[in-house]
């Protein structure tokens, strides 16, 4: 038996949403609808009410009325606690959870709050430090995978017979390919001031490891890629890894996309991994643009691109999300934070954008990421060991959860370079530790 009946005041498409989220992906079961209060409770299925008031004695969730709204508004967010859960919209003492976990769920996963004003940071994006999560004490915990283990819990008790679907940790390490080389490919103008700069500031360790790649006698510290594909295939890891390929601008510097060298690494990594397009900065705002660098990388490796992150994280909801589904895009890796680590979203899981703008879902699939090694070496200028313990604790939490831990990578981060320092120890302990919980699944 893997169905159960809910009893609901009303139907909607957030309420389908959300239960679609909770109890088939995340659950595995099957549900049944239905405001007929004498169908619900003289069903002999496995049932629980999502309602204003109680039925009878059945399982009884309190409903707010976020999941039955049509008009968007700022919502007012009251924190609460319940045992390790924590959430928004508190209810009365009957429900058996003291908060909305539903409408919590909803909030979360679309970014509910990222539809209204609020604080930027230099780069337009919405700031962690705004978040909801953050400011409940849970952005590191994917509480939303969380609500789900006590759903389970709660039903398993009163209907032991009930058959759910059994989630497997599973690590996907992820690389954006912002730029591929640190001196090869750059042209004549652009190393000529490579090693001007490198001389007025008297680093001729730089101007010698510079001089000595052209030469053809040192490896590129930025050509670190049979080093992680290595990595990933010795401990059976997926991986996926974004090209930026627009064009060039202040803060799209990579090379550039008709480079053969660049086209000949992309086709070799796309033999071995999966790739996707990275978008620049640039494209945020643009559907054409968008689309012209997609068919750039679609014709480097003959094969159709359906998977994006955008440059520097930059997005804004619902537009991005709508200009990638103009453009064929169907997976998307963009969600999380620059500056801090965590699960943006409140979820380890991959799920399907829902436009609130619209009220319904799409086909666009989104894949959270939990932390992104810039964060700690840019943002928070912590040291590796750091960066290292704060990793495990996120991947734990994935672990308990039985949720897909995605971590940002970027080629350039293995150079071994002032804060890059001792970072390729970092990868491959996150990788061997993920590894060996996988088998452990």
């Amino acid at each position: 038996m893997n169905k159960v009946l809910v009893y609901t005041d009303a139907v909607s498409n957030r309420l389908m949403y959300t239960f679609d989220l909770m109890l088939t992906d995340l659950l595995g079961l099957q549900y049944e609808l239905t405001s007929d209060s004498d169908f619900f409770n003289s069903s002999p299925l496995p049932k629980f009410s999502y309602a204003k008031s109680p039925e009878a004695d059945e399982i009884f969730f309190e409903s707010e009325t976020l999941l039955f709204e049509v008009a968007n508004q700022p919502q007012p967010i009251n924190f609460c606690e319940y045992e390790k859960l924590r959430g928004f919209y508190p209810v009365s003492a009957r429900s058996r959870i003291p908060f909305d976990f539903f409408a919590s769920t909803f909030f979360m996963v679309t970014r509910y709050e990222e539809y209204f004003p609020h604080h930027k940071d230099k780069y337009d994006r919405f700031r962690p430090t705004s978040s909801m999560n953050c400011k409940g004490g849970h952005l590191e915990k994917p509480m939303v995978n969380y609500y789900a283990l006590e759903l389970k819990k709660i039903l398993a008790l009163k209907f032991p017979a009930l058959v759910f679907k059994k989630r497997t940790f599973e690590y996907v390490p992820t690389f954006d390919i912002d730029m591929a080389y640190s001196y090869r490919n750059k042209g004549v103008f652009k190393n000529a001031a490579g090693y001007l700069r490198s001389f007025v500031l008297s680093d001729f360790t730089e101007m010698k490891e510079r001089f000595r790649v052209h030469l053809g006698k040192q490896q590129d510290p930025f050509d670190t890629f049979d080093y992680l594909l290595r990595v990933c295939s010795e401990n059976q890891l997926k991986s996926i890894f974004f090209f930026l390929l627009g064009d060039e601008s202040r803060l799209d510097k990579n090379i550039p996309f008709d480079n053969e060298d660049f086209r000949d690494l992309i086709k070799s990594i796309a033999a071995k991994t999966e790739t996707g397009i990275h978008l620049s900065f640039k494209s945020h705002k643009s559907s054409g643009r968008s689309q012209m660098e997609a068919e750039r990388l679609e014709k480097i490796i003959d094969k159709k691109t359906f998977r994006n992150r955008f440059h520097y994280l930059l997005f804004q909801f619902p537009h991005s999300y709508e200009r990638l589904i103009k453009i064929g895009i169907t997976e998307d890796y963009t969600m999380g934070y620059a500056s801090r680590s965590g699960f943006r979203a409140g979820i380890c899981t991959p799920y399907y954008f829902f436009n609130i703008k619209k009220n319904e879902v799409t086909p666009l699939k989104i894949f959270p990421f939990a932390f992104m090694d810039s964060t700690f070496a840019h943002y928070q200028k912590v040291d590796s060991e750091t960066a290292l313990n704060e990793i495990r604790q996120l991947m734990r939490s994935v672990y308990e959860t039985g949720g897909t831990f995605f971590g940002l990578w970027h080629n350039s981060s293995f150079a071994g370079l002032r804060e890059w320092k001792d970072y390729s120890r970092v990868f491959e302990t996150v990788a061997e530790e993920a590894a060996s919980l996988m088998q452990q699944s």
